[in-house]
């Protein structure tokens, strides 16, 4: 870890009170970094690659603000440790989960905290589009530099611009991206029970119930039960996991828009996203009742609603690693919480034939298959993903959903964004923002695993993880149908706040469909 030089220092005229505790207590965090050097850089010279971005005099230093924190934050920094090392610049990098929530805040209290001086950070990464626009129109956020814009252009396609663009002007870059519409699974519980992966919504309807009746199933007249019954005792189709701070109910949410684009199409989905009907119009109506019955029907989930509402979003992973649940619907990025030790693989993988005992090959089987007088199936620590079976959008092939972190600058209340006391210039900021923006950083990040880009300069096949590397093979291409999240890119009072809220008590059975939309509809502003 490299210590931290010095923080910036500016005005928080901008930014309301609950902001910059949050700032001033994470200012402090240095970076910290990895042994690996740049993998674009030269074996001889690993700075050669990176002489574009100048040469900075000891104590320049860019802090930067953002959600990550465990395994993601520590391969962010990892990301950079190059750069720092041969630009001279020192990446101050604060993560904590509770930036959305903060961002947020300050929309809620414009003008507080005028005139107080504390810790802001130079730079932000933003997972949500709608927050994006709302920051921008507050006069919280820079405009991004030409090079910036330059290598987006370059690298992404004009989707992901327009994203982050508020009344034509570029104020949020794409850093990472991910692909929501994977369905999470463990291929040895699957082989073991008998069970495939569905290709079609009502399949996945059926192998739901057929799950659920399985598990109720009795013994038969030997005494034995189902392959399906080898499972964990008491194992539920489903993994969900509600709760999340602050962010509660986003699971919920994933799944409305999930279902609404998988049964109803684009047309239906993009109308809703994009509010040219309201949030509780029937065909939304209609798609949570769907989730209702997938998922909190008897037996689909453990604990029911109540249940899922009290398990934490990483809670859900270790119950699918455990075998308590066959099927989580998460992103790409997902494979982030797992459990330590868990291998994310193929179906077809040799490592599921190991956990088998069965020889995915093709040769032959180094035991019999698994009989229901065996002992119960477990995960082996194996998991794999499957996107969401849907309606096929022409030739195209069914449509996913997708979310992304977005890079943005925090505007600066001496209009320069410089503070020479503290070390920060304005040219090492936008280097780091170039760098951050650049192919080569997509490369090395997407190298250290867990995350996917759409960036069509990076090399998918040099990523370990098959689902990461799928993710990313799928955004890179022109030929996908993508739709990015929809209460991401709604106003964050709506999609964030409001709709997350009400999703919540939808789970617990306070509010039903009707009732649940209708709230986020009424909280969208005139």
């Amino acid at each position: 870890m490299r210590p931290s030089r010095s923080a910036l220092r500016r005005s928080a005229a901008h930014l309301a009170p609950a902001a910059a505790a949050l700032l001033l207590l994470t200012g402090g965090l240095a970076a910290c970094s990895a042994d690996d050097a740049d993998p674009t850089a030269s074996a001889t010279d690993p700075c050669a690659a990176l002489t574009a971005y100048g040469d900075f005099p000891d104590g320049a230093t860019v802090t930067i603000a953002t959600a990550f924190t465990g395994t993601e934050a520590e391969r962010f920094d990892a990301s950079v440790e190059q750069f720092e090392e041969c630009t001279g610049i020192d990446i101050v990098h604060s993560g904590s989960d509770a930036l959305e929530t903060v961002l947020r805040q300050t929309l809620e209290e414009p003008g507080a905290g005028e005139a107080t001086s504390t810790d802001l950070p130079d730079l932000a990464v933003v997972p949500q589009p709608g927050l994006v626009r709302d920051l921008a129109r507050a006069d919280a956020l820079t405009a991004l530099p030409d090079a910036v814009g330059a290598n987006v252009e370059l690298g992404w396609d004009r989707s992901w611009m327009d994203a982050g663009s508020v009344d034509g002007v570029l104020y949020a870059a794409p850093l990472m991206a991910s692909v929501k519409s994977f369905i999470w699974y463990s291929p040895v519980a699957f082989e073991q029970a008998g069970y495939e992966v569905p290709t079609t919504w009502d399949e996945l309807v059926e192998l739901t119930e057929q799950i659920v009746a399985d598990q109720a199933a009795p013994a038969d007249a030997d005494g034995a039960k189902t392959a399906a019954e080898t499972s964990e005792p008491g194992a539920t189709p489903w993994c969900l996991g509600v709760s999340d701070g602050d962010s509660t109910g986003w699971t919920v949410s994933d799944w409305l828009e999930e279902t609404l684009l998988a049964t109803r199409g684009v047309g239906a989905y993009d109308a809703w996203a994009g509010h040219r009907v309201a949030l509780d119009d029937a065909s939304a109506v209609s798609a949570l009742d769907a989730v209702g019955d997938l998922l909190l029907a008897d037996g689909s989930v453990a604990g029911g609603g109540e249940g899922a509402v009290k398990t934490t979003v990483e809670e859900a992973g270790q119950q699918l690693l455990d075998g308590s649940c066959y099927m989580l619907h998460a992103s790409s990025g997902y494979e982030n919480l797992l459990p330590a030790g868990t291998e994310v693989v193929t179906a077809d993988s040799a490592a599921v034939g190991a956990a088998t005992g069965t020889d995915t090959t093709g040769g032959a089987a180094s035991t019999a298959p698994a009989t229901a007088a065996e002992a119960p199936a477990a995960t082996g620590g194996v998991v794999s993903a499957f996107l969401v079976p849907g309606v096929a959008d022409d030739d195209a092939g069914a449509p996913v959903i997708v979310g992304g972190d977005f890079l943005v600058r925090i505007a600066a209340s001496d209009g320069d964004g410089a503070d020479e006391e503290d070390g920060t210039a304005p040219d090492a900021v936008e280097a780091v923002m170039t760098y951050l923006t650049s192919a080569a950083w997509a490369q090395a990040r997407v190298e250290l695993g867990g995350v996917a880009t759409a960036n069509r300069g990076v090399n998918a096949s040099a990523m370990s993880s098959d689902v990461a590397r799928r993710a990313t093979e799928l955004l890179q291409s022109r030929q996908s149908v993508i739709r990015f999240d929809a209460s991401d890119s709604m106003p964050a009072g709506v999609g964030t706040d409001v709709l997350w809220s009400a999703l919540t008590q939808w789970t617990t059975g306070e509010l039903d469909s009707k009732q649940a939309l209708a709230q986020a509809e009424a909280a969208w502003p005139e």
